[in-house]
């Protein structure tokens, strides 16, 4: 056989192989780049939620303005409903109520972490207007960062250093700093403050994690019920992450793409939480009560309590020194 003929013949043989891969690989990085962007969209819906979560508890510690159980259930109802419009506004999914119905199928449950406790939101299914079953969130009660201690009396953690403790021989609570409650009373097994950051972060994310596992227990039981078959388990990551700022987390599992791939996602967002500045009471020896904040306290003033929260400093009957400055 000529050496053309030949070449020809290996041509023919080889140039198809490569268009195939070459064919195959555009498929993959299409596939690639649409799960990137889901994800990515994913990522931004849970971030805005957490920008918006951040803004609305600046406003409430701002005004002194906490709502009572009622309101704030209508507020968390209110916020997971924008998170949902939001979301599938970034799906291209938005004013498709089956569509969005399959969106939250996908996702079991979610957590609204504040600074003093989070909130587990969940799924349940009703007959809407129409008589059709709708999953519609359902809000928990705030639980708090708990935390039992060896002698038995309970830590409660904020997301910054500050926390209680309830003190069950006395019936008394306790609120402080780490360093004012190691002063107080017996804090063991914790011994510092790295110790206290440390039993903080793993109190929050193993009772987060307990509630999922019965919140994704229970969504597999309801759509058990509704004849749908879908595999959910515990996100991975959430161990990982450092909890310290109010934020949102939320994941979704098994959700089938246009191009016949399907998403699993989890997402997390927050925003720093700051520490609040303390006020400390003090009263003159004229019987003035005063509270002064960092770096303006006179040498010689009789020290009272620490104050945490300006409004209830003046609720007190306090005159908070100009000095003292709000972020």
């Amino acid at each position: 056989m000529k050496p053309l003929n030949v070449a020809l013949l290996f041509l023919v043989i080889v140039i198809p192989f490569i268009v195939v891969n070459e064919l195959r690989q555009e498929l993959a990085d299409e596939k690639s780049k649409m799960q990137e962007r889901y994800a990515n969209d994913f990522q931004a819906a849970v971030d805005d939620a957490g920008a918006y979560l951040n803004r609305f508890e600046a406003q409430q510690s701002t005004t002194a303005i906490r709502y009572q159980r009622e309101k704030q259930v209508t507020t968390d109802q209110d916020f997971i409903n924008v998170f949902y419009d939001n979301l599938a506004m970034k799906f291209g999914i938005e004013g498709n109520e089956e569509e969005i119905q399959n969106l939250k199928l996908h996702m079991p449950a979610m957590v609204i972490f504040r600074y003093d406790g989070y909130v587990l939101v969940t799924l349940q299914d009703e007959a809407n207007a129409q008589g059709n079953t709708e999953l519609t969130p359902i809000i928990w009660p705030k639980r708090p960062y708990n935390y039992t201690l060896a002698n038995g009396n309970v830590l409660t953690f904020t997301l910054d250093d500050q926390a209680t403790v309830y003190d069950i021989r006395t019936n008394q609570f306790i609120k402080g700093s780490y360093q004012d409650l190691s002063l107080q009373t017996d804090l063991t097994p914790i011994t510092d403050i790295g110790s206290f950051r440390e039993v903080r972060q793993n109190s929050i994310t193993e009772v987060v994690e307990n509630d999922l596992s019965g919140a994704i227990n229970r969504h597999l039981e309801m759509t058990k019920r509704m004849d749908l078959h879908i595999q959910l388990s515990l996100p991975r990551g959430l161990n990982e992450n450092s909890i310290q700022d109010i934020g949102f987390m939320a994941f979704v599992q098994g959700y089938p793409l246009p191009n016949g791939e399907i998403l699993n996602g989890y997402a997390f967002g927050d925003t720093a939480v700051k520490q609040r500045k303390p006020l400390v009471g003090t009263i003159s020896p004229e019987g003035r009560y005063v509270a002064y904040g960092p770096g303006c306290l006179p040498q010689n003033a009789e020290v009272i309590e620490t104050i945490y929260d300006p409004e209830e400093a003046v609720r007190k009957g306090y005159f908070i020194e100009d000095c003292f400055q709000l972020d």
